[in-house]
């Protein structure tokens, strides 16, 4: 048995950690620090050094993250070349994505976590399909071939992220895994800011088709080097050792995982998040032309640049203050995001009506920040709250309902209301503001989600320990 560490002087922490030493599970175990894990089950082998795995994968993120993201700064020129409604274009910035994306997720996360299957290839082959898909984009005739392209996109993209996920929980502990999977993060605002910039400067140049066909072509090289560098890593021993049929059904990870009240409202927390830095966010650029009359080249670079730092500072800065504060109170892990949503609803508001576009981008800045703390935490969250082979599944069902409701609703929601407003006040400009600030309630109900749920996060992780304890 490993001893027990000391005990917090909190009344909440000696409970809980008398409670778990009891059971012979030290409570920071179950922690982003030195716990059971670190100290039982050192990570494998890797043919390949795990920072170079941990580079690539980024610089996967990162593509994925541009060929999704490009299109929300084309959208105005897209709109006036089809002859578009609001809704339209969040159907195909988001739904269209959003829908095959979280569907195509299920089999190929099941498919990555059986122990014979190579996630190298997986990924591989994913990044290559969203690329072409993207590139195909720039010479669609019309609408419908448009948004069959962004389906397209949408299921190549699924093939990323839980083969990812799964591989850095192999090659990092858990006191390290945090911040490698804030590190991974990185990759999100990094690849929004390139893909309104490039996509931005190019369609103001040229067209927004070339925009697609340039950010598209890319990944194809990007895919040839990863999959002739990387090397396969060797699975964490329990899932290395499953035999096929000791493997859990999907029925059966759902199960385990349903249980879990920090997981339910975890979820429903991540996705009213989703809902404004996937959803409302994917508007910004669209209410800067709009109401300040930008080009697509100054909205391009002002709020790629502008949105990127925030993201950046947002992503990374959750998972050092969740690692941090988690030390001493597993609460913490979801309180950081649960004060972030809530602060950030004023300065979205006060954005939103600012008479200057300088004035409104700074004020978005610290939304833009704060709605960015939850993705670190989450990781993490759902690698510890389930065993070893069900990692990636775990990340395909959050993913799923994440993306179904943040990123499929929530840009068609918006356009959809942008659309009503805009009918009754008779100007586009005006719809979409009062659109922005009729969806905002959704950053407070997001922070008293997280809220709720940090407070079954202990018993939960303890639930999770006491299931994967190997007999003594």
């Amino acid at each position: 048995m490993v001893a027990s560490p000391p005990l917090h002087r909190s009344w909440y922490r000696m409970l809980v950690s008398g409670r778990l030493a009891a059971r012979g599970i030290p409570l920071m175990s179950l922690l982003p620090i030195d716990g059971a894990e670190t100290r039982t089950v050192a990570p494998p082998i890797a043919a390949t050094p795990r920072a170079y795995v941990l580079v690539m994968l980024t610089l996967v993120y990162i593509m994925n993250m541009i060929d999704r993201k490009i299109v929300t700064i084309l959208q105005e020129p897209i709109k006036h070349e089809f002859g578009l409604m609001d809704w339209q274009l969040g159907l195909m910035s988001g739904f269209a994505f959003a829908t095959l994306y979280a569907v195509a997720g299920f089999p190929i996360a099941r498919y990555a976590d059986r122990p014979t299957s190579n996630r190298v290839n997986i990924i591989s082959g994913a990044l290559v399909a969203w690329s072409a898909a993207t590139a195909l984009g720039g010479i669609a005739q019309n609408y419908i071939q448009l948004l069959l392209a962004r389906f397209a996109v949408g299921i190549g993209e699924a093939g990323s992220g839980p083969p990812s996920h799964s591989i850095i929980a192999d090659l990092f502990r858990l006191s390290e895994r945090g911040r490698a999977m804030g590190l991974f993060a990185l990759a999100s605002p990094i690849g929004i800011a390139a893909g309104l910039s490039i996509g931005g400067y190019v369609a103001d140049h040229f067209s927004w088709r070339v925009a697609l066909l340039l950010v598209g072509l890319p990944g194809l090289l990007l895919a040839l080097v990863f999959r002739a560098t990387v090397i396969e890593p060797r699975r964490s021993q329990a899932v290395g050792q499953a035999r096929p049929a000791d493997r859990p059904g999907f029925l059966e990870t759902l199960r385990t995982i349903g249980r879990k009240r920090t997981f339910q409202l975890l979820v429903t927390g991540g996705c009213l998040a989703a809902f404004t830095n996937l959803g409302i966010q994917y508007w910004y650029p669209t209410f800067f032309m709009r109401s300040f009359g930008l080009t697509l080249g100054e909205v391009g670079l002002a709020w790629g640049v502008a949105s990127g730092t925030a993201g950046v500072v947002g992503t990374f800065g959750g998972g050092w203050l969740a690692d941090k504060f988690g030390k001493n109170n597993p609460r913490a892990i979801l309180l950081v995001p649960a004060c972030g949503m809530v602060l950030a609803l004023p300065f979205h508001i006060a954005a939103v009506t600012a008479a200057e576009w300088h004035v409104a981008l700074a004020l978005l800045l610290v939304p833009t920040t704060l709605t960015t703390l939850w993705v670190a935490p989450n990781m993490t969250l759902n690698q510890g709250l389930a065993p070893l082979a069900m990692r990636a599944t775990i990340v395909a069902l959050s993913t799923f309902l994440v993306n179904l409701v943040g990123l499929g609703l929530g840009p068609m929601g918006l356009g959809y209301l942008s659309d009503v407003f805009t009918s009754s006040y008779g100007s586009t400009e005006a719809g979409l503001r009062i659109a922005l600030i009729a969806i905002s309630p959704v950053y407070l109900l997001s922070g008293l989600c997280f809220f709720a749920g940090s407070f079954f996060i202990p018993r939960d992780l303890e639930d999770t320990a006491v299931a994967v304890k190997p007999a003594s």
